[in-house]
């Protein structure tokens, strides 16, 4: 197979969008890359430089046997899909995801957050991955939880991020995303 460098990407724009899960409504999934996403979708705001990091992990259970003690399956256990970014902009929305289940407030001064443990979120969620003006990459997430928020640093070097990692969960198709790409170069003939 020759080397094709025309089908190499490079996602180094994009955006992660999210709704409010308290605001009533029906959230209309995506149904392609490159449609306006429906109202209700908002923007987590800037994404560190580090952009989005996705991860899929499954266990297996390894049966051998006793002739020769070899290897005869391996039968897929857990599965988990995981996606981690960190969100550079502190507004309420975002406070909304690093702090649910408590009570946030906006003030004259700016916010209040009454912060108690995280409740349970489970959202949609839209990672769009841009490569120039003509390629891109959508994944919705139909259900997904940010289930691992990572330190939270006040420093005079960087700029504080709230580090999130999404896990997404099987919907009623038993699909954890579903994934949509505009690319000219990958299209039927």
């Amino acid at each position: 197979m020759a080397v094709d460098i025309d089908l190499i990407r490079a996602y180094t724009d994009g955006l992660v969008a999210t709704h409010d899960p308290t605001t009533p409504g029906v959230i209309t999934a995506p149904t392609n890359a490159s449609t306006a996403l429906a109202a209700g979708f908002l923007q987590v705001g800037a994404i560190s430089s580090d952009g989005l990091t996705e991860a899929t992990s499954q266990d297996r259970t390894d049966v051998f046997i006793w002739q020769g003690n070899a290897l005869a399956r391996r039968i897929p256990g857990q599965f988990t899909k995981t996606f981690a970014f960190a969100a550079a902009e502190t507004s309420l929305f975002t406070l909304g995801i690093q702090y649910p289940g408590s009570t946030i407030t906006r003030t004259a001064e700016g916010a209040t957050v009454a912060e108690k443990p995280p409740a349970t979120d489970v959202r949609a969620w839209v990672l769009h991955g841009m490569d120039g003006a003509t390629r891109a990459q959508r994944v919705y997430l139909p259900k997904a939880e940010v289930t691992e928020r990572g330190d939270v640093v006040w420093s005079s070097e960087n700029i504080t991020v709230y580090e999130w990692t999404l896990s997404a969960y099987v919907d009623g198709s038993g699909n954890v995303a579903y994934r949509y790409y505009l690319d000219a170069d990958m299209k039927t003939p």
